[in-house]
């Protein structure tokens, strides 16, 4: 699972939407839920959390629900958004690394693509996604191609990152990096670039710190800070 905290995080965050496979199958089934906070100096804040789930093998369909709460300045008052987005997917596992790719339909509260910089497209409608992590097979480099599209809104978010392990203990390892994200959209768009650290536990658990700039052509810049969390619940 050790590629799994970005791809959860940049496909967004999914909650899983298909729990009867797992009463009587659960052994053939993996499942994990994910979190992720970010914070800026223009005083944006999304939080994002869910839960992906797949059966076992090469090839196989996955299935998840994304959802975030966006809340930024909007003049004298804050504008608060929610959003979900169930979908459905293929994801190829192989020796050192997995990719994935989905399409759903995001429900949102404000579809008011206008406003700050996030780790996310915006906006509802039907939204595609891909992802591809490559930890390898006992090297130290591991790599991360994060995308996605909302059909609706017109909204784009991609991301890539890099990432060396700097030290090991047994199961236990910790990766350092770097990564940079682009934003578009109608009449706006962003990038940001930042800096990584993972924390990678024996059975799984994925603790993620980050802390870059946002670019913007619109609403000028910002420094943000984001905490990221992966947790398998079935493997």
């Amino acid at each position: 699972m050790k590629g799994k905290l970005g791809g959860a995080a940049a496909m967004s965050l999914t909650i899983a939407i298909s729990a009867l496979p797992f009463a009587t199958a659960s052994a053939q089934w993996t499942m994990g839920s994910f979190g992720v906070a970010e914070y800026d100096t223009k005083q944006t804040l999304l939080l994002l959390a869910g839960v992906s789930a797949s059966p076992k093998g090469e090839w196989e369909p996955t299935v998840g629900l994304q959802a975030y709460h966006l809340s930024f300045e909007s003049g004298s008052a804050r504008t608060n958004v929610f959003a979900v987005r169930p979908g459905v997917g293929v994801v190829h596992n192989y020796n050192g690394g997995d990719m994935s790719a989905t399409i759903g339909y995001q429900f949102t509260t404000n579809n008011n693509t206008a406003g700050p910089v996030t780790a996310g497209e915006r906006g509802q409608g039907v939204d595609a996604s891909f992802g591809w992590d490559e930890w390898g097979t006992g090297g130290p480099l591991g790599y991360q191609v994060l995308g996605s599209y909302n059909f609706g809104s017109k909204s784009f978010w991609g991301r890539g990152r890099l990432t060396t392990r700097v030290s090991e203990n047994g199961a236990s390892s910790t990766r350092v990096g770097a990564e940079v994200a682009y934003l578009s959209g109608t009449g706006y768009s962003a990038v940001q670039p930042g800096a990584v650290v993972e924390f990678h536990m024996p059975a799984g658990q994925i603790l993620g710190l980050g802390a870059g700039m946002k670019f913007a052509n619109t609403g000028g810049n910002a420094v943000y800070f984001r905490v990221e969390g992966f947790l398998p619940l079935l493997r």
